[in-house]
């Protein structure tokens, strides 16, 4: 889900659809602001704001098994292969494209 914030005089658009396995969001700023709305945000006393990189993200992602294409998987690996298997429901009514590939 997305919703679009003010923070400061930037307007944002706010998305909880991250990857990191906890609690967080991702916020999409115009690059002239960043610097506007990271100050605002780390300044703000009233909430709990953790700046974190792409290796910080990378190392949460796989302490939760999350996969991420191209770098865990790509069009050559099969679901099993990617230890995926436990997302396929293998007993679903009708079946499911590429069911018999897994």
């Amino acid at each position: 889900a997305c919703k679009q914030l003010t923070i400061g005089y930037a307007e944002v658009l706010c998305a909880r659809i991250t990857y990191v396995g906890e609690l967080g969001y991702e916020l999409y700023v115009p690059s002239e602001l960043a610097v506007h709305v990271a100050r605002k945000l780390l300044d703000n006393q009233s909430v709990h704001v953790q700046p974190a990189g792409l290796a910080a993200l990378g190392s949460l992602r796989m302490e939760k098994a999350y996969r991420d294409y191209g770098h865990d998987m790509d069009n050559t690996d099969t679901i099993v292969m990617a230890g995926l298997r436990w997302n396929c429901d293998m007993e679903k009514e009708n079946g499911f494209v590429g069911k018999d590939a897994v």
